[in-house]
């Protein structure tokens, strides 16, 4: 169940406090406001502050686009493990409820559109009934030789028969990599793979 979720977030120790609202409808970050149809893309992950000679600290990122092409970025600053485990919680938090009130949605169309047997392009690789093709190739992957792989930071699709034949999505620098982990494992789970 969808539900409206409240964030006060005080991205540093040194910042003011930011809220931010996720409403079933809409997305509200300071003065910018997304309703629910215009959310387009996002992406997240965690990023290493360095030092001199080691990492001091991590700052946890979630860049949601609209249509329009405005950027809301949202960015949680832990320096020498300052509120690394409270930051960490709320990252995992906000993340969620992203995917449940916006992302998924984006994702069953996409698979609606599979299923309507239309093609489609998510991050440059096309989507047709017999398979799909990596962006800069023009070999298609048959859905029973496609392989992917989930990491914690990024995401991969490949052949089985010809392992050279790949593409590799990292979920903080591709928009939407998120939703084609979703449709192409969707896809794979319909077909039985």
């Amino acid at each position: 169940m969808l539900e409206s979720l409240k964030f006060h977030l005080k991205p540093s120790i040194f910042e003011s406090e930011k809220i931010l609202i996720l409403n079933p409808e809409f997305l509200e970050f300071e003065t910018v406001n997304f309703s629910k149809l215009e959310i387009a893309e996002l992406r997240y992950g965690i990023r290493a502050i360095k030092g001199y000679r080691f990492r001091i600290g991590r700052i946890y990122c979630i860049d949601i686009k609209s249509l329009s092409g405005e950027i809301i970025k949202i960015r949680l600053k832990s320096v020498y493990r300052v509120r690394r485990v409270y930051l960490g919680k709320k990252f995992k938090e906000i993340v969620e409820a992203i995917l449940a009130n916006y992302i998924n949605d984006i994702s069953k169309d996409y698979f609606q559109r599979f299923k309507n047997k239309n093609e489609f392009n998510i991050l440059g690789n096309i989507f047709k009934q017999e398979g799909i093709v990596l962006d800069k190739t023009v070999d298609i992957i048959p859905w029973t030789d496609l392989g992917t792989k989930n990491y914690l930071t990024y995401y991969s699709l490949f052949s089985k028969a010809n392992p050279n034949l790949y593409r590799s999505f990292t979920y903080l620098l591709d928009w939407n990599t998120i939703v084609l982990y979703s449709v192409s494992r969707s896809i794979l789970k319909q077909k039985g793979i």
